[in-house]
């Protein structure tokens, strides 16, 4: 059996460059333009397991891919990307902590501080730097991809696919969004999990790196069926953990989704399931971006009683079953299944 291989140290250093290199450009324009980017790199290093670049470099090799040397600039843009997306949610989510520090929004609410008293005009020019924040690393990903040395018909057949993982997860967040005030039922937790997480997640970076070592078109389906569904298991773990974790282990705020009111999967199985009295007791609070601690408390006692808790766990391991069963329909090497199918555990029943 092979020996498993960790690029952190070289996929740090591939983004300790790319920031290097854009705070320097920055600073040529302004000192205020430098201290944006600076923060980003504050916040990059601040965490992160490189969980997406890395799931790149290793359905390269797994399908036979042999100069990972080459592809780095393109695993690596998988990070940038799902930094981008973080600091875009924490805007729609109103979270200013990420990694167990400031993220970008709740940092530049603190740099603006001694020039705007306004705390509502402090934090809309706080959101208004994250917004950018997100929006450069989204270009910058793009151009990470060009430094490649792969060929320009396989760096444009990336970028393809690159897109296509942007255009999904950004249906699936707006989706994800709509969710709060739409009618009940008008939009699966499920089908947000697809999108907003799965796609990017799993699908881009594992399907990205499958076509870089030129995969067969069936092998690919396979790799698409399997990161659909670890993704979207992914995702409904997310979701207990962004009630249920513990902060510390987190990193981030285990309150927004009860007090943004998400429609999450464990909430749809609520909403089927509970009592008529359980659900009033859950509607006086769900939603409530003041919620007392006590009555947080209540809402997840709900959630355990009422067995919305027990079926998204149950879900979460029907979903695992259907990506080992893509898992096994793929052609490749035993060390490569047995790190795949270490995936599936990472997202059925990861604790952060």
């Amino acid at each position: 059996m092979g020996t498993k291989v960790d690029h952190t140290l070289e996929l740090n250093k591939v983004l300790e460059a790319f920031f290097e290199h854009n705070i320097h450009t920055a600073q040529l324009i302004s000192p205020h333009y430098e201290a944006l980017w600076t923060e980003m790199r504050r916040l990059i290093r601040s965490g992160g397991k490189r969980l997406r670049p890395k799931m790149t470099l290793l359905a390269y090799e797994a399908f036979g891919g042999h100069d990972c040397t080459a592809i780095l600039p393109i695993a690596s843009a998988q990070e940038l990307l799902h930094l981008s997306m973080l600091i875009h949610d924490d805007i729609i989510d109103r979270d200013y902590i990420r990694y167990g520090v400031d993220n970008i929004a709740g940092g530049y609410n603190t740099i603006y501080e001694p020039f705007v008293s306004d705390t509502t005009d402090r934090l809309h020019y706080a959101h208004s730097a994250a917004l950018l924040a997100g929006d450069l690393l989204i270009s910058g990903a793009y151009e990470l991809i060009t430094q490649s040395t792969v060929s320009l018909p396989k760096v444009i057949e990336i970028q393809r696919l690159f897109a296509q993982s942007m255009f999904e997860v950004a249906g699936g967040e707006l989706l994800d969004t709509e969710s709060s005030f739409r009618e009940l039922g008008a939009i699966s937790a499920e089908l947000v999990a697809r999108y907003k997480t799965a796609s990017y997640t799993f699908v881009g970076p594992l399907v990205i790196g499958a076509t870089l070592a030129d995969a067969s078109v069936r092998d690919v389906a396979y790799v698409r069926s399997f990161a659909e569904n670890i993704g979207i298991a992914f995702q409904l773990r997310d979701d207990i953990i962004g009630v249920f974790g513990d902060e510390e282990q987190t990193g981030k705020s285990v309150t927004g989704d009860i007090r943004e009111g998400k429609r999450t999967y464990m909430i749809e199985q609520f909403t089927q399931h509970a009592t008529t009295q359980q659900r009033l007791i859950f509607d006086h609070s769900f939603g409530d971006q003041y919620i007392s601690t006590n009555e947080l408390t209540i809402l997840k006692d709900l959630l355990i009683s009422s067995d919305a808790k027990r079926r998204t766990e149950q879900a979460i391991a029907a979903y695992g079953t259907k990506a080992r069963h893509a898992l096994r329909h793929l052609t490749i090497a035993t060390e490569f299944k047995e790190q795949l199918e270490e995936l599936i555990a990472v997202a059925t029943e990861r604790e952060k």
